[in-house]
């Protein structure tokens, strides 16, 4: 099945937790940069066309660049992330995506609020998380906080073998 999402790509965070999340982080390695993201699913990809391009281009258009921070370490079960700070200007992001596109409910509503987060990887193993988040704490801790920009809303699309790839950009203001 094909799927797309809308993230905020990461770009500065990249040689801090590409690796980590290579490892353990499953669609790091089908194509999905450090991110965060602001809605997921979103359409079929063949469903996408010019009308919905143009709303979110509009809709990024209006909305200003935002400075934040990756600073804390924290976790839900099964995965471990970076929390960015402020994160009010995601999760408005979100609410104003899904207030655009009604029929995409931030994680098909299964979160009633989503967090904002970049994920560094994924457990089934709550010891394996623990002892992740400690080496990863260990190796990246001192590189933290993290000054990152907002710059485009990304939309990525899979194929047909779970591969992702970028197919927009659109520029914050």
């Amino acid at each position: 099945m094909q799927e797309s999402a809308l993230f905020v790509e990461v770009e500065a965070a990249e040689r801090l937790v590409g690796h980590w999340r290579r490892r353990y982080d499953p669609v790091a390695g089908r194509g999905v940069p450090a991110h965060i993201t602001a809605l997921f699913p979103f359409r079929e990809p063949s469903t996408l066309g010019s009308l919905q391009l143009s709303a979110l281009s509009r809709l990024a258009g209006g909305i200003e660049r935002h400075s934040y921070t990756l600073a804390a370490i924290n976790e839900f079960p099964g995965v471990l992330y970076l929390q960015p700070s402020p994160d009010e200007w995601f999760r408005l992001l979100t609410r104003q995506l899904y207030a655009a596109f009604p029929d995409c409910p931030p994680y098909a509503g299964r979160i009633d609020d989503p967090q904002p987060h970049l994920t560094i990887g994924q457990f089934a193993d709550e010891s394996d998380q623990q002892r992740v988040r400690q080496a990863f704490a260990a190796e990246v801790g001192a590189s933290l906080p993290l000054q990152c920009t907002a710059t485009a809303l990304s939309l990525f699309v899979s194929d047909n073998m779970g591969n992702w790839s970028v197919a927009a950009r659109f520029p914050f203001a």
